[in-house]
């Protein structure tokens, strides 16, 4: 592992600054690496409308903001952790669905509750994905979000390809203590070739079902065939998507 881009992965964690392009016989190190696909003002725009989500939550009575995780990438919303009913998962995706500025919401809430050991070892898990993800030369870290929730992590964010989808989920499979991987990590539709022109008919494009590894769900012992490789195509089971508001 690059010694440099986990000196830079550590920086970025921490929020510190100080890790800038460097130029070097084989090109720039941030190639592949630091800086996002997202622009400066869409990435500002995410982190505003994840501020203002989370700020209509601590207002309201009926939702535990505290353990409700907001992702936002271009537009898309995804809640995670955990919720003491289904009201409050309910109401939870109705204010993030009315909110001006979200294209979609996936919501993977469940009704449970994390110990304070869990929630810690989440921490941990959520931090070492992110500095493997940002490490990793066939992943662009800073474009996926890591959340997680009693050891299943959630990645959201854009990738370029389906292989470098499929290396971010094998990276945080990787991680020891992580039971499930589900990823709505979304693939560039412009960098896809064009197998065919869709009917007129077709209707609107779907929204993609999240993917899978690990895990059937909680409470189950059931496992799914995890593939030998991050090129084999992934198990998909359908998750909750609602179309948002503007």
């Amino acid at each position: 592992m690059n010694r440099l881009r986990v000196i830079c992965a550590w920086l970025l964690l921490t929020g510190l600054t100080g890790c800038v392009p460097m130029d070097t016989p084989n090109g720039p190190v941030s190639s592949g690496f630091l800086g996002e696909r997202r622009s400066p003002e869409a990435a500002i725009e995410d982190n505003m409308l994840a501020m203002k989500l989370r700020s209509y939550y601590m207002r309201h009575d009926k939702v535990s903001f505290a353990n409700i995780n907001v992702s936002v990438y271009q537009g898309v919303v995804l809640l995670t952790g955990t919720a003491s009913s289904q009201e409050e998962i309910d109401t939870a995706l109705g204010i993030a669905k009315a909110t001006r500025g979200v294209v979609r919401v996936h919501s993977e809430l469940k009704v449970q509750q994390a110990s304070f050991g869990e929630v810690t070892k989440d921490a941990w898990y959520t931090n070492e994905v992110k500095i493997r993800l940002l490490a990793d030369e066939q992943v662009r870290g800073l474009d996926v979000h890591v959340e997680t929730t009693k050891g299943v992590v959630y990645l959201t964010g854009m990738a370029q390809s389906v292989a470098e989808r499929n290396r971010a989920i094998e990276v945080a499979r990787q991680v020891k203590g992580v039971r499930e991987v589900v990823s709505y990590i979304e693939v560039n539709p412009k960098a896809q070739p064009v197998t065919s022109t869709p009917a007129k008919d077709a209707g609107p494009p779907q929204t993609p079902a999240p993917v899978r590894y690990g895990e059937t769900g909680a409470g189950q012992s059931e496992k799914v065939a995890l593939p030998p490789s991050p090129e084999a195509l992934p198990p998909v089971k359908p998750g909750s998507v609602v179309e948002g508001g503007f």
